[in-house]
């Protein structure tokens, strides 16, 4: 399956990609967009000295892409991003136009509400990612074929998983999502 990720934070857009190709699906991640159009996205690569709490852009045009949106079925996409289209809620509208489903990402599901707004299908906590792919609640055909029974499932697990991952925080306990940005051994760092 093509997935296209909008991420700007390569301590998540990495390992997620990775997830993602581990599972055999082919991903295009950028970190935001120069422009749209309706279809294609001029797309910003990651940079590649970037800190995994952080990127910029500067206008290189040496990392701008072109993307065809024909033929991807999927999209994972933050709120927050880099480049002069810097919000998620700007993006989802013509990737679902094409009919691309998106699962909205925010950090803590903050933003996810505008990104649903702006047609997502799905939403869940950025740092969730991870553990929803590794075990099954978020299974990006599932999620394509399925929408509404993958939507309950997502939603159901979400709630779940956000009491256990309270409770540990409440014993002192670290929840481990699966990104190496969130270990406590880097939470100094970021």
């Amino acid at each position: 399956m093509k997935i296209l990720l909008v991420e700007d934070m390569a301590g998540f857009g990495l390992p997620i990609k990775e997830e993602l190709e581990a599972s055999g699906h082919t991903v295009t991640w950028i970190i935001g967009a120069q422009r749209l159009q309706p279809d294609r996205i001029t797309g910003i690569l990651a940079s590649k000295n970037a800190r995994p709490m952080e990127d910029s852009w500067g206008g290189d045009p040496t990392r701008l892409i072109e993307i065809d949106l024909s033929g991807f079925e999927l999209a994972f996409v933050d709120g927050g991003l880099i480049g002069p289209i810097h919000d998620g809620s700007a993006i989802v509208p013509t990737l679902v136009a094409r009919g691309i489903v998106c699962c909205a990402i925010t950090g803590g599901a903050a933003g996810n509400h505008l990104l649903l707004d702006a047609g997502a299908q799905f939403g869940m906590p950025k740092e969730l990612v991870l553990l929803a792919l590794r075990t099954g609640a978020f299974a990006p055909r599932a999620a394509v074929s399925h929408r509404k029974r993958a939507g309950q499932r997502l939603a159901r697990w979400v709630a779940r998983t956000h009491r256990e991952r309270e409770q540990a925080n409440r014993q002192g306990r670290h929840f481990d999502t699966g990104f190496a940005c969130l270990s406590p051994e880097k939470e100094g760092r970021r």
